[in-house]
């Protein structure tokens, strides 16, 4: 992972960056992310409550906070970087909670620093989770007037948190869809006695589409000014390595358009569904299981796109279905019991949906008992097509709900519906016509590895037993057998490449 894009993220001047839990799934991935890109910032990766262990002792993946200056103004910053109580990470880390993180000397030493004008806190996390919380309480424990802005993630969705007239979180969407813009004016350096006092201090916050119309906007410039020579070379590289990648061979073509959730489930239009009626039950395949009856599981947080009607090729595989989970099976597993595992997983706390939010494009979160519209802290703007109301036409996309308001989107969007989705969707292979009505005695589950454990929790849960261990899973197909490759093989099969 990164092998490429690794090399365009070095030249973006970063003041800190942070790491996620896909880093941490496998254990070569986070590897290779502490060796090439956590020395590489020095300092500026930060990791406050996540180890690794490369050479046979623990030690922090990246340091655990870093305090600097800010160089027009002169701001004292101490920043953090918190991962979420991931419990999930491949044997060679270790996250550690944020309830315990924030007790450590190093934390306390931190925090207990007087010589600071804002404390700013990254991390992927939803910014109403219990670890920012948590990492607030500490620091207002010592600093009850300082300044503290948190940005999170994880939940992808657009958010903005009050947790006092001192203290917001700000979070911008998913697969960098969402450029987050927020300003802070009014904080009092230290070392400037004539500066704002704190007690002024106003936020702004903005959620700025990603592309090209809004960054020309923003900076100024138009459609011939835009372009950087550093940004051009950046632009033929990428072309050159997706060239080298063959990332636009066309594999087929998309019938129809197919949406995770903007067309309900079950349903002609439902990407979920289409899978579970057509694409899983024809590709997920073993030789010698073939004739038995089984049930394939996928979670649904492992499809990251909508298709579209027309040209899907290589690069589309990967927006699609972008994991390298494996298909496992338990096998000759009494139907009786079987039938109520989909059950099990729609009521189950686990790591299915990619979306916290049941509806992230009209998120509305719980405000805090701050009276908003009359407080000082918020700074509310025009969207930017309030600006120039005749120049833009509304495109589908969020409409944005949260502590601050309405007025958080850079672009009036046309709020579309989002329909609720499963957890976790089910394909039925080599079943009789009439098993609805006389169902097979035994039948195999198959299912990613990824969802493995909560496979054998249902089943115990189910039965009333602890009979049931990931350990008792076999592979049930080659470790190339992605869902990615499987997409591949299937497009390439039956949609034609007629566009």
């Amino acid at each position: 992972m990164g092998k490429y894009t690794r090399n365009f993220y070095r030249e973006l001047p970063l003041d800190i960056l942070t790491l996620g839990n896909h880093e941490l799934y496998n254990g070569t991935t986070a590897q290779n992310e502490f060796l090439e890109m956590v020395s590489y910032y020095e300092g500026r990766y930060l990791a406050s409550n996540v180890d690794i262990n490369v050479t046979g002792d623990w030690e922090p993946f990246a340091a655990r906070s870093r305090k600097f200056v800010t160089e027009q103004q002169g701001f004292r910053i101490t920043s953090f970087g918190f991962l979420f109580n991931f419990t999930r990470n491949d044997k060679n880390t270790r996250v550690k909670t944020a309830a315990d993180t924030v007790k450590e000397s190093w934390f306390q030493e931190a925090i207990h620093d007087t010589d600071v004008d804002l404390f700013v806190i990254i991390g992927h996390a939803d910014i109403h989770s219990i670890e920012f919380t948590q990492v607030y309480e500490a620091i207002r424990e010592v600093h009850p007037d300082t300044p503290i802005q948190f940005f999170g993630g994880h939940s992808h969705i657009r958010n903005f948190r009050i947790l006092d007239d001192k203290s917001t979180a700000l979070e911008s969407g998913r697969y960098f869809e969402t450029v987050g813009w927020l300003s802070i004016d009014g904080i009092k350096a230290r070392e400037a006695p004539d500066s704002i006092d704190n007690t002024s201090m106003i936020v702004s916050r903005r959620y700025i589409d990603a592309n090209r119309a809004g960054y020309q906007h923003h900076s100024g410039k138009n459609a011939t000014t835009f372009d950087t020579p550093q940004g051009l070379e950046l632009t033929e590289r990428l072309a050159k390595y997706r060239a080298g990648l063959d990332l636009d061979r066309l594999i087929g073509c998309a019938p129809q358009d197919f949406s995770l959730s903007k067309h309900i489930y079950p349903g002609p239009h439902n990407w979920y569904s289409y899978l579970e009626e057509h694409i899983l039950p024809t590709v997920v395949y073993n030789e010698e299981r073939s004739q038995v009856p089984h049930f394939i599981f996928i979670n649904t947080g492992s499809q990251r796109s909508d298709v579209f009607k027309g040209p899907f090729t290589y690069d589309t595989s990967f927006l699609i279905s972008p994991f390298t989970s494996k298909f496992v099976y338990a096998k000759d597993i009494d139907y009786s019991i079987a039938i109520h595992l989909r059950d099990f997983f729609e009521n189950d706390v686990g790591p299915y949906r990619t979306d916290k939010s049941e509806n992230p494009l009209e998120n509305q979160q719980q405000g805090t008992e701050i009276d908003i519209q009359s407080s000082p802290l918020i700074n509310h703007q025009a969207p930017l097509t309030h600006s120039q109301p005749h120049k833009y036409t509304k495109v589908i996309g969020y409409a944005t709900i949260d502590d601050a308001g309405t007025d958080g989107d850079d672009t009036i969007h046309v709020p579309l519906k989002r329909y609720p989705t499963p957890q976790v969707i089910q394909g039925n292979a080599s079943f009789p016509e009439d098993w609805e009505s006389n169902p097979p005695a035994k039948i195999d589950l198959v299912f990613f590895d990824f969802i493995a454990y909560h496979v054998a929790a249902g089943l115990n849960e189910i039965t009333g037993t602890k009979n049931h261990s990931t350990k008792d899973f076999l592979p049930y197909m080659g470790q190339e057998d992605t869902m990615t490759k499987l997409l591949l093989d299937y497009v390439a099969k039956y949609w034609g490449r007629e566009c």
